[in-house]
């Protein structure tokens, strides 16, 4: 198992849900992305899709070699988006993934509403006026998101377009993607994640990603959880240790046998 944190944060909005699917025998490892957590800052500051891209590659590629086994891959928010990116860019990927969990993950649709929108014009001009994201001070995360990350975020939410700086459609990608709807999907959003990743817009990108064995699942009241979960309560919090990652765990297994009994 591959846990992937988004921005804002690092491997440690993962550790608890790392150390339970350890708890259950799986063999979990945490990734921090370029200038997150442990890992070192690179120079100039990369934008969102070099910062995910170039994490993303290496650490399949080294768990795979180092464990000969196909990877999980459990990314929340931002990292999640980075298999979908590194799929669509490099196929071959899909050599090193068996399932792939997305918890709170979507890339363009945060800006449906014009409340919405109006939020991400201002973290626009603030975010090129202080060239970075202050996230510990805004209470957003443990770390600080470079300007250039974020403001290519807010780019692909004002549009409505996931595209690549180079103009790659990502969607379009994956749905040519030869093999990709092979690929085992679980998508988890929470119903109180009023912005960054609102339930209908991951239910939006699930709904466009090719495939049948794929998996929705809404995590709120409404559905008989004990709470509408937040952006980040649903991968870190006490009733997420109780209710989400029990779900996670069983659904993982399931990937695991079947993949034992195919022919």
């Amino acid at each position: 198992m591959l846990l992937a944190h988004g921005t804002f944060s690092n491997h440690r909005t993962c550790g608890g849900l790392a150390r339970y699917l350890a708890s259950r025998g799986f063999d979990c490892w945490l990734l921090d992305y370029e200038g997150h957590g442990d890992s070192d800052s690179v120079e100039p500051a990369a934008d969102f899709e070099s910062l995910f891209l170039s994490g993303t590659y290496s650490a399949l590629q080294f768990v795979h070699d180092t464990t000969g086994q196909k990877v999980h891959w459990i990314g929340h928010s931002g990292g999640g988006l980075a298999a979908l990116m590194a799929i669509a860019r490099q196929p071959r990927s899909l050599e090193y993934l068996q399932s792939l969990v997305m918890l709170a993950s979507q890339a363009s649709d945060a800006g449906q509403l014009p409340s919405h929108r109006l939020i991400l014009r201002a973290f626009t001009l603030l975010t090129r006026a202080l060239g970075h994201v202050p996230a510990r001070r805004l209470k957003l995360g443990p770390d600080n998101e470079a300007a250039a990350v974020m403001l290519q975020w807010y780019a692909w939410n004002l549009t409505g377009h996931w595209t690549g700086a180079d103009g790659l459609d990502y969607l379009d990608a994956l749905k040519q993607c030869k093999g990709f709807e092979q690929l085992p999907l679980l998508c988890m959003a929470g119903s109180g994640d009023w912005f960054i990743a609102p339930p209908i817009a991951c239910r939006n990108l699930y709904s466009q990603l090719p495939g049948e064995n794929k998996t929705w699942l809404e995590c709120g009241l409404q559905q008989g959880y004990s709470e509408n979960y937040s952006h980040a309560r649903l991968v870190s919090s006490r009733s997420s240790a109780r209710e989400i990652w029990p779900r996670i765990g069983t659904w993982l297994s399931t990937q695991q046998m079947n993949t034992r009994t195919r022919p």
